[in-house]
Formats: C-alpha cells, sequence, structure tokens
C-alpha cells in the first residue's frame, strides 16, 4: 500500500483567478477572430466576376474583328455570321484539333474513302468553336459555312474531313 505524503506548506487551495489578457494576447485573439471570420466569408460567398476556367476572353480588335487571346482549346463560342450555317465537324487526325482556334479560317476537305483522295468542300469557312481537344475521340469543329458547303459536307460521304489552317 502506497504511502500518503503530507501536503507541502506552500501550496494553497484557493480559487483561480481570472487575469485580464495582456495586449499581445488580445491582439493574437483579434486577428484569430479576423482571419477565421475572413475564411467563412470566401467559402460562403461565391464570386460573380470570375471567368470559368475553361473560357477564354474575347475582344474587339479596331477592324470590328473578334479576337480570342491565347488559351485553352476550349473557349466560348462565336457568333454565327449573317449568311452563314453553322456545320459540326468531326476530323479523321484529331490532333489537328490541338492547333486550331475559334477565329481561324479553314479550308475544309473531305477525305474520299476508297481512293485516298481528298475534294475541296469549303474554302475560309470561320472556326465558330472547337470541342474536345482534350479527347480525340470526342473532339470536333464548329464551321461556320454557307448553305451550299453545307450541303456538299453533310451530303457526301468519306473517311472524314482535314482542314488547312489559313494564315490571319
Amino acid at each position: 500500500m502506497p504511502r500518503k505524503r503530507p501536503a507541502p506548506a506552500d501550496e494553497r487551495l484557493d480559487p483561480v483567478r481570472w487575469r485580464r489578457p495582456s495586449r499581445g494576447t488580445l491582439l493574437r485573439l483579434v486577428s484569430v477572430a479576423m482571419l477565421l471570420i475572413t475564411a467563412a466569408a470566401v467559402l460562403w460567398l461565391k464570386p460573380t466576376g470570375c471567368v470559368p476556367t475553361g473560357a477564354t476572353p474575347q475582344t474587339s480588335e479596331p477592324s470590328g474583328r473578334m479576337s480570342s487571346s491565347p488559351g485553352p482549346a476550349r473557349a466560348t463560342t462565336r457568333p454565327i455570321p449573317p449568311g452563314s450555317v453553322g456545320v459540326p465537324v468531326r476530323l479523321a487526325d484529331p490532333t489537328a484539333l490541338t492547333v486550331v482556334r475559334p477565329g481561324n479560317r479553314v479550308d475544309l476537305l473531305r477525305i474520299d474513302g476508297e481512293r485516298d483522295r481528298t475534294t475541296a468542300v469549303a474554302s475560309a469557312a470561320l472556326v465558330l468553336e472547337v470541342t474536345g481537344a482534350d479527347d480525340p475521340v470526342a473532339g470536333g469543329l464548329l464551321l461556320a459555312l454557307h448553305p451550299d458547303e453545307a450541303k456538299q459536307a453533310v451530303a457526301t460521304s468519306g473517311r472524314g474531313f482535314a482542314i488547312v489552317i489559313r494564315p490571319d
């Protein structure tokens, strides 16, 4: 059985007294409270002025043309010019999707299946949107074509399309 020690004479059983915090402690407490309030506000409020990560902002040039700044391959859809129709096109070589951007002008060529020849479908077609540049299987182009070019692109059959990017 353990022996009990007598309590030393200098130990006291007085209640704990609350002391006023020092300036440094108050400053730290206020700083922590402000940081917590700021973090809660950032998590609670949704930003309204941010551009989605997949979008590329478009600016108007002095010539009146719309241009997109260099960035991700996926950008906002450009408006279809008057007198044209939007035609989705899947390329035979989907790696071309990584180099073409909305606003580029391209020549659209149909690759014939049996003779490995190309047939011109459209000249200087405007690229409205590039989709799926990260996934070549699902990727394609949305082109602005004249109605007769669109009929030719949709009506004929072949192995797919190829494009030639025109310089600006």
